[in-house]
């Protein structure tokens, strides 16, 4: 062997190590830079913020728990003791410190219509706009929160973020006072708190915020440089290219099961006295859009490996190739033959088939990327134009012979 090959070799070995090394460093961080996309416009944008979670004050689950968190709020806030007193006052009973049936009776009514004046409050359109307006004034502190400091009406204190619940509790009290229920003058004003986030999934959520805060908006530019280097460098960019999207598709699918476990995890470690469905219903909220993008990216790798996969040289790539140009193949030969045919046209594109349809792909691509918040719905979109317009590229293709064009290529 000569030297110059020899030489030859060991330039496409070290290509080809540095072409893995850069893809499997973007596969690595690519779960890394979601999470950042997803905390600087999920966490970060107040509008998004409170558009994710405004739909939960409609949720059973959740106007459950803050019913049963403002009722235990209210009757706390009364002076039962006081009141079981004064009663035994006024009916020349001796005094026994709010102990006995009459405390146990004004508890026992305030329970029930506060909770049913609770319950009320809490399915009705005021509760929506409370929580809605409590969301937006309080996004600012929620921030402050995941960064470990506390202002607002939603802090970390004691390890956890919680909203305060006084305007549901005043809500509450005008509903019984409406209601003619006496007992409602008793309850005061109050500054009540409902978690948002227990001290586990904070400390865990702070953590997570820290990496990528600091990361910025650099982290998926990054990446995408990092793919393109690799892609770049590689001396077989087609194989590359497939490897690639494998390794995405593999890193979105460890991406997913971590929120899976994150989710049993902070399940796991709410208090008893927390509602497990309400906690299920924020935690599925806050991470919705996280959830999305990953079946999104997910979906768009698998679709440029299969793509890369199909204008490879392997033989079921072939018989796929062959099975799918069938049809466009037949139709443009049809046509031909009805002197319907593309002339000029048609062997143009018949000649170049390979880089008009990187560039239909490389479209495709570019459209993806310009949509605002792509979904699972806009990539199958996409896929369907591109593969489409190929199609439409093949009959101009075929219709451009004067015979069927061969389906061996």
């Amino acid at each position: 062997m000569s030297q110059s090959a020899e030489q030859g070799r060991s330039r496409h070995r070290l290509r080809l190590a540095v072409a893995c090394l850069l893809l499997v460093l973007a596969c690595v961080l690519t779960p890394v830079a979601v999470v950042a996309v997803w905390a600087d416009d999920e966490i970060g944008n107040t509008d998004r913020f409170v558009a994710t979670m405004a739909p939960l004050s409609s949720n059973e689950a959740v106007q459950d728990a803050v019913a049963a968190r403002g009722t235990a709020a209210a009757v706390q806030a009364v002076d039962v003791s006081g009141l079981s007193n004064a009663l035994r006052e006024a009916l020349g009973l001796d005094l026994n410190n709010g102990s006995g049936p009459v405390s146990g009776s004004i508890r026992g009514l305030l329970n029930e219509s506060v909770g049913q004046a609770a319950q009320a409050f809490v399915t009705s359109d005021a509760f929506a706009v409370v929580w809605r307006e409590a969301l937006r004034a309080a996004h600012a502190s929620a921030l402050a929160a995941l960064k470990g400091e506390d202002e607002g009406a939603v802090t970390s204190t004691g390890g956890e973020v919680v909203l305060d619940l006084g305007p549901v509790v005043d809500g509450v009290r005008k509903n019984l006072a409406a209601g003619g229920i006496p007992l409602a003058t008793g309850i005061p004003d109050t500054d009540r708190r409902f978690v948002l986030l227990h001290r586990e999934g904070l400390r865990k959520g702070q953590d997570v915020f820290r990496v990528v805060d600091e990361a910025g908006t650099w982290l998926p530019i990054a990446v995408v440089l990092l793919f393109l280097a690799g892609v770049c460098v590689a001396p077989r960019r087609r194989r590359v290219i497939m490897w690639a999207g494998v390794g995405t598709v593999l890193a979105m699918i460890v991406l997913a099961i971590a929120l899976v476990v994150s989710r049993r995890i902070y399940l796991d470690d709410l208090p008893r006295d927390i509602s497990r469905d309400a906690g299920a219903a924020i935690f599925d909220a806050l991470i919705r859009f996280l959830r999305d993008t990953t079946l999104t990216l997910a979906i768009t790798a698998a679709a440029v490996a299969i793509a890369a996969f199909l204008v490879g040289p392997a033989r079921s790539a072939g018989k796929l190739r062959r099975g799918l140009a069938a049809g466009p193949d037949a139709a443009g030969g049809a046509l031909a033959r009805t002197g319907a045919g593309t002339g000029s046209v048609g062997r143009f594109v018949a000649a170049r088939r390979g880089p008009l349809y990187a560039l239909v792909g490389v479209l495709g691509g570019i459209w993806l990327v310009l949509w605002d918040h792509p979904t699972v719905g806009s990539v199958l979109l996409v896929l369907g134009v591109v593969v489409a317009v190929v199609a439409v590229l093949e009959v101009i293709a075929a219709a451009g012979a004067r015979e069927p064009v061969a389906l061996d290529r």
